[in-house]
């Protein structure tokens, strides 16, 4: 008999994947946001070919006869590598990460935007973040390669993604956070960008890598 979906990732999937040399932690997020797909793993990884590696690889003929069961009635499964862009962490935090609750942003922008965007998200954008109640640290990165699954299959990935960790869930409703998404070079900016989509999710889970 197959475990429940949550019971088999979290104890079984993901402890596996952190046996590969080169992963470092995964952290488990679910949704806040009524949106689809409800959860969010997030990997650390040495690099992004790690991902791919021949140990990787091996852990699709070690997998358990459970994992073999569920792992084909996933309904939604999109498997993304990034490089990461930049790191900017709060002066002031002396929190541990991961935040308690994270906030994804996803975004695809004309490649005429592509300068003039990075430039407002590092010298504008995280500075106003920073002022945000509850705002920890944000993460950038750019798309390496992506896979989909079931619903994912057809889906629109995105070249840039930032990761925002806040302390607090009250963070879209403060007067910083509609500060910061409303400056006359975000409006330019936003010119640029092509499709976006933005998530909210909570802490379910850490895991590392095991000794």
């Amino acid at each position: 008999m197959s475990t429940a979906p949550q019971e088999w990732y979290n104890n079984e999937h993901a402890p596996a994947r952190l046996t590969v040399p080169g992963y470092i932690t995964a952290t488990r997020y679910q949704a806040t946001d009524s949106q689809k797909p409800t959860y969010l793993t997030v990997y650390d990884i040495s690099s992004p070919d790690v991902a791919d590696s021949p140990e990787y690889q091996a852990l699709k003929h070690k997998a358990s006869d459970n994992e073999k069961d569920i792992l084909p009635k996933v309904q939604f499964l999109s498997r993304r590598i990034y490089q990461t862009i930049g790191v900017f962490t709060h002066p002031a935090s002396v929190s541990t990460f991961p935040g308690k609750y994270v906030l994804t942003a996803e975004l695809e922008v004309k490649p005429e935007f592509e300068e003039e965007f990075n430039k407002w998200y590092n010298e504008e954008h995280m500075g106003l973040l920073e002022k945000v109640p509850g705002w920890l640290r944000g993460r950038r990165y750019s798309l390496v390669t992506s896979a989909g699954r079931g619903g994912a299959v057809g889906k629109p990935v995105f070249k840039y993604l930032a990761v925002h960790d806040f302390d607090n869930g009250n963070y879209l409703k403060t007067p910083e956070w509609a500060a910061a998404t409303d400056t006359p070079w975000r409006t330019k900016v936003t010119e640029g960008v092509l499709l976006m989509e933005v998530r909210q999710f909570e802490l379910n889970k850490i895991m590392e890598k095991p000794l």
